[in-house]
């Protein structure tokens, strides 16, 4: 399988592609907007050793964020991919989990963030963001300070989530649609709702 990181949207999809990483139709994404497009992230992290060479080819650019103590991914999709980055950074490594009652994420099993601590946010897959920017608040809570973000796939079209700056192995932009402005050949196809964040 490949490894060597795409250099042009083009060679994201292809890439996408040979993984069996992205599928069209119609979906409700984690930020509630519809696409004609979805990465299925699952399809990339089930190959570590492959992923582990991409992301290997990014620890420089995550180096120039500063000081890294701990890796913060968010349940579930997020947590291997954290894994792998924690072990190519050398940083600890904990994962938030989404309460069900509340949908809120928040730290378990004992995992903490300690006052001074720099945090690296890491996802798979992000279209605005909005998961990663979740974190933020407690973090600051807890006195530590956000260095930036990693993920695999940059769908956002931004090289920002927030205020903190994105490293990626890939970008790639594929439209997205506000529920009330679905093009009406998409809103033709059944709406599918990957994923396990839930949409208010």
């Amino acid at each position: 399988m490949r490894t060597e990181l795409p250099a042009s949207p083009e060679e994201t999809i292809e890439l996408l592609k040979d993984y069996g990483a992205v599928e069209q139709g119609h979906f409700i994404l984690a930020s509630g907007k519809h696409s004609g497009f979805y990465v299925k992230k699952g399809k990339l992290v089930q190959h570590p050793w492959e992923l582990q060479k991409m992301i290997e080819q990014r620890v420089e650019a995550m180096r120039e964020l500063g000081k890294i103590d701990v890796v913060l991914s968010p349940a579930m999709g997020g947590v291997p991919v954290g894994q792998q980055v924690g072990l190519a950074v050398h940083a600890r490594t904990i994962y938030a989990e989404r309460n069900p009652e509340t949908n809120e994420l928040e730290l378990k099993r004992g995992f903490e963030i300690k006052p001074g601590e720099r945090l690296l946010l890491v996802e798979d897959v992000i279209t605005t963001g909005g998961t990663l920017l979740e974190l933020t608040d407690f973090i600051a809570s807890q006195g530590g300070e956000v260095a930036g973000v990693f993920v695999i796939v940059n769908r956002s079209g931004k090289d920002k989530v927030g205020d903190f700056p994105v490293v990626s192995c890939m970008e790639i932009q594929f439209p997205v649609y506000e529920p009330d402005e679905v093009p009406a050949e998409l809103a033709a196809i059944e709406a599918i709702r990957p994923g396990t964040k839930r949409v208010e």
